[in-house]
């Protein structure tokens, strides 16, 4: 137990420092006003940025979307900005506590925070604190799973985003107090002008699993909607591994095995 104890800490400590995913899935930190491109066009100033996506896992599916607001109205510059998250998810789990042996489980996920980006030429870095809601409903009641019903908590995380010429990299999570859940991200990638490919890999959890996904993604540029400010899809795919210690009570990313997501982003 003191050793699983220690593991958790550690992933905790990573996703708390490393930051939280809502900036990275935004185009506007990339090419707004262009000033992380450089030699790049430099594209209109945007101060909202919104995204959805999905992720898709073994006996688990979860959907999301958001926004990323510049309260100076130009997401290219330092300032503070609000994001706010929603995300609804379904997964399964085997639990010899109910009958049939078999879990279905929900969760909503609703999230608020407040935050100050450091934009510099090539670089952005963030810091963000709010709150986050979590409610968990089971079919059937499980009772050895405590992962269930509903929380609120604080949420705290920060991330790192570098693009130039030829390279990209992000490193980024958070952390909740809510069921204790956290997650984390790196990427690097090649930036090949119209598409951004390289691997990833990632943590999360809450109080009933442990999940750690090694992968790929991918970057592509839609510049062909006729928009000033292109969006950008993205998608990734790899493998997840999911930690027998605590059983994978209340997971939202699934059992152990392939996984497969995307994310479309717009900013105006």
């Amino acid at each position: 137990m003191k050793a699983k104890r220690m593991k958790l800490s550690i992933w905790k400590t990573i996703a708390a420092l490393t930051g939280i995913a809502l900036v990275s899935a935004t185009p506007t930190l990339a090419g707004g006003g262009g000033s992380l491109k450089d030699g790049a066009p430099a594209y209109d100033a945007t101060w909202i940025a919104t995204y959805s996506g999905s992720d898709f896992a073994k006996d688990s599916f979860y959907s999301y979307s958001g926004a990323v607001v510049s309260l100076q109205r130009d997401l290219s510059r330092s300032g503070f900005v609000f994001q706010g998250f929603a995300g609804y998810g379904s997964f399964e789990y085997d639990s010899a506590g109910v009958p049939g042996g078999r879990v279905d489980g929900d969760v909503t996920q609703l999230a608020a925070m407040l935050g100050y980006l450091f934009v510099r030429p090539g670089a952005a870095v963030g810091i963000y604190v709010g709150a986050d809601y979590h409610h968990f409903d089971l079919t059937p009641f499980d009772p050895f799973n405590s992962v269930r019903g509903s929380e609120l908590g604080f949420r705290v995380g920060g991330d790192v985003r570098m693009m130039g010429p030829q390279h990209y990299f992000t490193l980024e999570g958070y952390y909740s107090t809510a069921f204790d859940t956290y997650w984390s991200r790196v990427r690097a990638g090649m930036n090949l002008g119209r598409v951004i490919v390289g691997p990833e890999a990632g943590a999360m959890g809450n109080d009933g699993y442990d999940a750690q996904r090694i992968g790929g993604f991918a970057m592509f540029k839609l510049d062909f909607l006729g928009t000033k400010n292109p969006g950008e899809l993205t998608i990734n795919a790899g493998y997840q591994f999911l930690s027998d210690d605590n059983g994978g009570f209340g997971s939202t990313v699934g059992g152990e095995g392939a996984y497969i997501g995307f994310n479309l982003g717009f900013s105006f």
